[in-house]
């Protein structure tokens, strides 16, 4: 492990290796027996980079020229990458793009769509908004032709809402369980966890449901807290709330969470309450916990590739507006950590993970 760790955890980490030392498993103190193996087996691909974008049917004919799409941007962090990317791709085929701020309460989220609708676009990008949060303007997209689709949703597809596939339960799940593999083998069958998440959107909670199966079923006798979170923590409660779960637990030694904005702050507090000793790690990294991966300051992230995200959401568009069958797929991915994170692909601060990502796609659109 990276960093010192307190008594209590040094004690704990070597009752494991000793109970692991036939390569296998270790009884988390007489429960059901772990199996690092098997967390093992699953997380090594993980590791690896990819080199497609998971696609590869093209459109029937270029798309039509002219079209708008108005993207909803709720202003955090990620939220700016994955609006930058839907520009882009929208300028690629040679739409215009608009853009208006959702912010993350379900009034604002409206209040933005009303605004999106007058705007009269060809289509609307959000990410994360649940169905239920937009039904009447979403009835309304419907009645004057306008497609929406969105990533990071746990819905299924409705009415305007034409598709919900990008970044959904499955991609979650599949993170959540990356995480989980590398704390099981990293803590090798016996951490004691700290999870703090964001219930306020339900797609985060495909990660929770993915992370808590994956530890449940690798290791059953690990110890795992969840902690909920609002919005409006982000970045002022929470840093607070880890500091106070860590002096009332102080053998913790994993810290996750469900969305890295989460993260804001943490460190710091962490540092200030001489609490430093625990992993940390969770979903969709920001550019500060690549730096800390790089720095050996935090342990595991999903790479979550914005960018790709953004141009699936406007081929899906293209795809509609041309009358051809969606594609589903899983995003390429992969998991950061210290000893991975210097060979991941950037696009200046933000993960990709394919370098050619942008011309696969034009590829695929015939406007290469």
């Amino acid at each position: 492990m990276r960093k010192i760790l307190s008594a209590t955890a040094a004690i704990t980490m070597g009752m494991a290796l000793a109970a692991c030392a036939d390569g296998g498993s270790s009884d988390n103190g007489g429960g059901e027996p772990a199996d690092v193996s098997a967390a093992e087996t699953y997380l090594a691909p993980m590791l690896e980079n990819p080199t497609s974008i998971n696609i590869d049917e093209p459109l029937s004919k270029k798309p039509e020229e002219g079209k708008l799409i108005v993207g909803l941007n709720s202003g955090i962090p990620s939220a700016n990458v994955l609006a930058s990317a839907w520009k882009q791709a929208a300028e690629d085929l040679g739409w215009e793009y608009k853009e208006v701020n959702s912010g993350a309460s379900p009034e604002d989220q409206q209040k933005a769509m009303d605004s999106a609708l007058q705007m009269d676009p060809d289509g609307i990008a959000t990410s994360g908004i649940p169905i239920s949060t937009i039904q009447t303007q979403l009835e309304d997209a419907e009645a004057q032709g306008i497609w929406v689709n969105t990533s990071a949703s746990a819905d299924a597809p409705s009415g305007a809402m034409y598709d919900t596939s990008i970044a959904g339960p499955a991609q979650l799940n599949e993170w959540g369980k990356m995480v989980a593999a590398q704390v099981v083998t990293e803590s090798e069958g016996s951490a004691k966890i700290q999870l703090f998440n964001l219930p306020v959107f339900p797609i985060l909670l495909e990660f929770d449901k993915g992370f808590k199966s994956a530890i449940e079923e690798w290791c059953p006798g690990c110890d795992l807290k969840e902690n909920a979170q609002q919005a409006t923590d982000i970045g002022t409660n929470t840093p607070g709330a880890v500091v106070s779960a860590l002096q009332a637990a102080p053998d913790t030694d994993w810290v996750v969470f469900d969305l890295a904005e989460l993260g804001i702050g943490v460190q710091a507090a962490l540092e200030g309450a001489q609490l430093n000793t625990a992993n940390i790690g969770g979903l969709s990294a920001l550019p500060e916990n690549f730096e800390a991966l790089k720095g050996d300051t935090q342990d595991a992230w999903t790479a979550y590739p914005l960018p790709i995200v953004g141009y699936r959401q406007i081929d899906s568009f293209a795809r509609q507006f041309n009358g051809d069958p969606l594609v589903e797929a899983l995003l390429p991915t992969q998991l950061a950590t210290p000893d991975t994170v210097d060979n991941l692909v950037f696009e200046g601060d933000n993960y990709v993970g394919v370098a050619d990502y942008r011309e696969q796609f034009k590829a695929l659109w015939l406007v290469s």
